[in-house]
């Protein structure tokens, strides 16, 4: 039995005009919303893709950055200990005052401190002095052994140790006054060492 469809009748039509409405629509609703609809999704999830990429490196990189804040702090305290050890310029008041101290503590005493010329070298300047000083032979040992431990490098050259010209009256004065007689005289050359810019 075969169905016949006739096109006169009026719910035939109604039905005809009903599929041809909501075809249209589906078609009209598929071409023009669901398409560009989906199209917008992949180009916001790609989009959404990029700017997670971008934000990691970002995070990455503020990490890092703090970390360089770090370093850089530990770097600028390294720097300040190296200017200090490595001045611009040389110091004499304050090398002078740094000899005094240890002269005191170990029990010596500078006959003279005389600043000789300086020596330029590539990437540095050696400041000399020439220095004399009095004591006991194991007050000048104590007094090389402070010059060693300063908080910036320092060297001794040309040095020359002799016994005291005025031996006999340092002995005899230490005897009287229970005091460490002055028995040996050394000389040598201190030398400190300041950047050059």
């Amino acid at each position: 039995m075969a169905l016949k469809f006739d096109t006169k009748d009026k719910i035939n039509q109604w039905l005809v005009l009903v599929l041809l409405i909501v075809g249209g629509g589906g078609y009209y609703f598929w071409d023009s919303l669901y398409l560009p609809m989906t199209e917008e999704i992949r180009t916001l999830k790609t989009q959404e893709e990029q700017l997670q990429r971008d934000l990691t490196k970002v995070k990455s990189q503020v990490q890092r950055m703090a970390k360089l804040r770090e370093e850089l702090v530990v770097a600028k305290a390294e720097f300040a200990k190296l200017q200090e050890m490595f001045p611009d310029q040389e110091q004499i008041p304050s090398r002078l005052q740094d000899l005094t101290s240890v002269t005191r503590r170990s029990g010596t005493t500078t006959t003279r401190f005389q600043p000789l010329p300086a020596v330029q070298k590539e990437y540095y300047t050696e400041n000399k002095y020439k220095l004399n000083i009095t004591g006991s032979y194991h007050a000048i040992g104590e007094m090389f052994a402070e010059l060693a431990n300063f908080r910036y490098p320092t060297s001794v050259q040309k040095l020359a140790l002799e016994v005291s010209p005025k031996l006999k009256d340092e002995l005899d004065n230490a005897d009287k006054h229970g005091t460490t007689a002055n028995t040996v005289v050394t000389e040598f050359e201190f030398t400190t060492y300041t950047s050059r810019k």
